[in-house]
């Protein structure tokens, strides 16, 4: 079995990344915003909570939330380096078994006249099988989840979101690569999440699984934008083909599921769960939703699944799979 593992050089390289990304001015601003805040939360009694509430409330909760939830997404990959440190001290391993499976093509026999002689089973020649090390699953995930912390940001400071900005096909252009950069988020948190939820499958299930699910959600998150004056025929085109896709991949889903696996259960229920509600929530916004909403939901089932795949990995997948 080929074993593809992450390296401590990898962590080096993962920071000096964060690092050059923290000269961006959003993120210092964020930065400098939560320490300020916590600054004037440690001068007062810390033995009870109203004054430190007291210092929150004069900053602003609404503030102080959004700033914490930037650097919570901001220091993804920085969350596994440590994770992957401790671990590797602790002696806990995280790891995904993909495989490829090769048939024998000469102990195939096909249906020739109507004998009905027993014919040789297939045999199969070859078997490659790799683990990939849990990390390297989840990292492409965890950098996209920073990229996209530091653009809607971005988006917020220089005018083009607020939260009452109706979310419709006139937004700013700055909007719309905050959006590219939102779907290839998704895609990874895909392969990700059916990866670790499949392991012990074929490589081309996973791949063709995550790639047919972040299509249909491109498809119905791109729908958000439409406008609320499509003729009926139109909108049930568009629920049908929705309704096609999920036919299509539940039972898919089901398969490819490593129930025997507590840890696989685990993430696949919170990446349905986010599936099912970024599904909804952008086939119902129809150009009439505000930015505020479409941030709040999104920014919300990112944290959901990046929580979900921290706890895996801190406990130890392999460990709960036994």
């Amino acid at each position: 079995m080929e074993q593809v593992l992450f390296h401590d050089n990898y962590v080096i390289a993962v920071l000096v990344l964060l690092w050059g990304l923290c000269f961006c001015r959003n993120l210092l601003e964020s930065f400098t915003a939560c320490v300020r805040v916590l600054d004037k939360c440690a001068e007062q009694d810390l033995c009870c909570i109203a004054p430190c509430l007291a210092v929150f409330r004069h900053s602003g909760c609404g503030e102080v939330l959004r700033q914490a939830v930037v650097m919570f997404c901001f220091l993804q990959p920085a969350v596994f380096c440590v994770l992957y440190v401790v671990n590797k001290a602790d002696g806990r391993y995280s790891s995904v078994i993909l495989h490829n499976v090769e048939l024998n093509s000469s102990s195939l026999s096909y249906v020739r006249d109507n004998s009905t002689a027993p014919r040789p089973p297939a045999t199969v020649s070859a078997v490659n099988t790799v683990e990939l090390d849990y990390v390297l699953v989840v990292l492409p995930f965890s950098l996209m989840v920073s990229a996209t912390s530091l653009l809607w940001v971005h988006c917020i400071n220089i005018g083009a979101l607020g939260a009452d900005t109706t979310w419709d096909a006139d937004m700013p252009d700055a909007v719309y690569v905050y959006e590219a950069v939102y779907f290839i988020e998704v895609w990874t948190m895909n392969v990700a999440s059916i990866a670790v939820m499949a392991s012990e499958r074929s490589v081309l299930e996973v791949y063709y699984a995550a790639a047919t699910l972040s299509l249909v959600l491109f498809y119905v998150m791109a729908q958000a934008r439409a406008s609320v004056e499509y003729s009926t025929a139109e909108q049930f085109v568009s629920i049908l083909v929705t309704v096609v896709f999920a036919g299509i991949l539940l039972p898919l889903w089901l398969d490819m599921l490593q129930a025997a696996c507590a840890a696989a259960v685990g993430v696949a229920v919170v990446h349905g769960s986010v599936v099912f509600v970024l599904a909804v929530f952008h086939s119902l916004a129809r150009g009439q939703a505000s930015a505020g909403q479409v941030l709040l939901v999104r920014v919300g089932c990112t944290m959901l699944v990046c929580v979900a795949h921290i706890s895996v990995y801190a406990v130890g997948r392999n460990g709960s799979c036994q």
